[in-house]
């Protein structure tokens, strides 16, 4: 089996980013099992806003993913090569970032694919919808709180698209992600003198949590569990995932 890791950290090319290393470790899990996986980071694509034109809604093409300097079909391909995904974020006002929400925005032309079932008509959009039947994994990574948010963001859409939610992870890593929010250019921009002093202290990095690794590991693991259980196959096999 594939997974899909898909990162929604805003940190541009190969900047250190603490969603990106524990949604690696997730599928290093996995891969541990005998899964192949693969890494999307969002922010190095180009994937416009949707249109709202409602081209897919009739069955005709979707503009953008013509579009030369759209990488939406791009990512939309990766996705079909895929059979399960793990999302993998940090929380932004308690919330997905602005280019995950801009992705399953873009995503209409795959949901119109289940709406055509119950309406009789024929997407041509895009040829599948690459979540349905599929086990994902979700993470979220924050200070402190807003964790919930995040992830429960991404459970109403999973719905829509007939994808299940097997393993979700909230993980705080509280010091090092206030250092690292204090923090522009590796030096303090924070003048404020209690959090100044408390932040200069040694302290372990999100590499060290040794928790946080655990709930990353751990939604690897599950996804790889559920899609290759006899259960999960067996409903497959029954609903032609």
């Amino acid at each position: 089996m594939k997974i899909l890791g898909i990162c929604g950290t805003h940190k541009r090319g190969k900047q250190k980013s603490a969603s990106d290393y524990f949604l690696r470790k997730a599928l290093e899990a996995a891969e541990e099992k005998g899964a192949e996986s693969e890494v999307i980071r969002l922010i190095n694509y180009n994937v416009k806003p949707c249109l709202a034109c409602n081209r897919c809604l009739c069955g005709l093409s979707c503009p953008l993913l013509e579009d030369k300097d759209d990488d939406g079909k791009f990512i939309f391909d990766k996705m079909s090569e895929s059979d399960a995904f793990i999302f993998s974020s940090p929380v932004y006002a308690y919330q997905q970032p602005a280019i995950v929400m801009n992705l399953l925005h873009r995503t209409r032309p795959l949901h119109e694919q289940e709406r055509s079932e119950v309406w009789g008509t024929t997407i041509t959009a895009y040829p599948k919808n690459p979540f349905k039947g599929a086990p994902v994994g979700n993470i979220a990574v924050g200070a402190a709180i807003g964790m919930e948010g995040a992830l429960y963001y991404l459970f109403h859409y999973l719905k829509a698209m007939t994808a299940t939610s097997v393993a979700c992870a909230g993980i705080a890593l509280m010091e090092a992600e206030m250092k690292n929010l204090c923090m522009v250019g590796k030096r303090f921009a924070m003048e404020h003198p209690g959090f100044k002093s408390l932040l200069d202290k040694p302290m372990p990095s999100y590499e060290e949590n040794k928790p946080a690794l655990a709930m990353a590991r751990a939604v690897g693991e599950q996804v790889y569990d559920v899609w290759n259980s006899e259960m999960y196959q067996t409903i497959k096999e029954v609903l032609r995932y």
